[in-house]
C-alpha cells in the first residue's frame, strides 16, 4: 500500500459566492472532526494482477490547543486475478504545531496481521518557507535534510485551501508526512473552480458548502522521471473535509467515498 495523505481544515459556508468571499478574507480555519470512507477498486490496468480491492479508512482530526492531531487507520483487502488475497493496514498518528514548524509522526504498516514496517520521528523547520531536519528513531536512527519550502501535512492543506479561495489554480511545494523513511515528496497540485455537490445519503453542517476539485501528483525528491510515483484526486470543502478521494497508482486506482462524518467537540484551550 502506498503512502496516504492527511486532510484537515474547518469552517463551512452556504453558497459559491459566500465561500469565495469568506475564505478570501481570512486564512483557512481548522475544525475537529471524524470521517469514515468506504474504499474500493476504481480501475486496474491489464497485467496488474488486481481483481478487486475493498476496505475502510477512518480519519480523526483534533485541535490540541498547541497543535493539530491527525490519526487514521486504513485497512484494504486486495484480491488477485490469479487467486489469493492480502489484507494491509496503515495506522498513523501525527502532531503538528500550529505555526507549521514542528511535526511528530508515528506509522505502523501491517500485512495479514503481521507488522511489516514501523516509522517514528520528529521533523523541524528552521522557519516559515525554510528547510529543516527530520530525525527518525524507527526503523533506524538517522536524520535527513528537508529542502527549502517544505510543508507538513496540515500546513499543506491550509495552503491548498487558501490558494483555491484566492482564485489560484496550482500549488507546487515539497511535502513531508513521515509515512516512510524516504523523505519528502515534490508535489504539484492542480485546483479546479468550486462546484456545488451535495451527497445524497449524508447530512452534516460540514458538507453544506461547495467543493474544489483538486488533483495532486507526488514525485520522489530528486526524481528525473516525468511521471509521478502516484497521484491523488479529491474534492475539498472550504472546511477541509474531502468528499471524494481517489488514489491513482501506476497499475490501479482506489476510490474512497465518504460514508459518515461527525464534528468533534471544540477543545477548551
Amino acid at each position: 500500500m502506498k503512502r496516504y495523505r492527511g486532510m484537515v481544515l474547518a469552517g463551512a459556508v452556504a453558497s459559491l459566492a459566500s465561500a469565495a468571499t469568506v475564505a478570501a478574507a481570512m486564512p483557512a480555519e481548522l475544525a475537529s472532526h471524524q470521517a469514515t470512507y468506504r474504499m474500493g477498486l476504481s480501475s486496474s490496468r491489464s497485467g496488474s494482477g488486481m481483481a478487486n480491492a475493498s476496505g475502510d479508512w477512518t480519519y480523526r482530526f483534533m485541535d490540541a490547543c498547541d497543535g493539530w492531531v491527525t490519526e487514521f487507520r486504513l485497512v484494504i483487502t486486495y484480491a488477485y486475478s490469479e487467486g489469493g488475497q492480502v489484507e494491509t493496514s496503515t495506522d498513523f498518528l501525527g502532531w503538528e504545531s500550529k505555526d507549521g514548524l514542528v511535526y511528530r509522526f508515528r506509522v505502523r504498516q501491517s500485512r495479514d496481521g503481521q507488522v511489516t514496517e514501523e516509522v517514528e520521528g520528529v521533523a523541524k523547520l528552521d522557519g516559515v518557507g525554510k528547510g529543516g531536519i527530520a530525525r527518525y528513531t524507527l526503523p533506524a536512527v538517522h536524520t535527513l535534510r528537508l529542502p527549502k519550502g517544505t510543508l507538513f501535512p496540515t500546513a499543506h492543506t491550509i495552503r491548498l485551501i487558501d490558494t483555491a479561495a484566492k482564485g489560484g489554480r496550482s500549488l507546487v511545494r515539497p511535502l513531508f508526512d513521515g509515512q516512510g523513511d524516504e523523505g519528502p515528496f515534490d508535489t504539484s497540485a492542480q485546483i479546479g473552480r468550486p462546484v456545488s455537490v451535495q451527497p445524497a445519503s449524508l447530512s452534516s453542517p460540514l458538507l453544506n458548502s461547495p467543493v474544489w476539485p483538486m488533483r495532486m501528483a507526488f514525485f520522489p525528491k530528486g526524481s528525473t522521471d516525468p511521471l509521478p510515483e502516484f497521484e491523488m484526486s479529491l474534492t475539498y470543502h472550504p472546511n477541509g473535509v474531502a468528499q471524494d478521494i481517489e488514489q491513482i497508482f501506476k497499475t490501479f486506482s482506489l476510490r474512497g467515498r465518504l460514508e459518515s462524518i461527525e464534528m468533534l467537540p471544540v477543545a477548551k484551550c
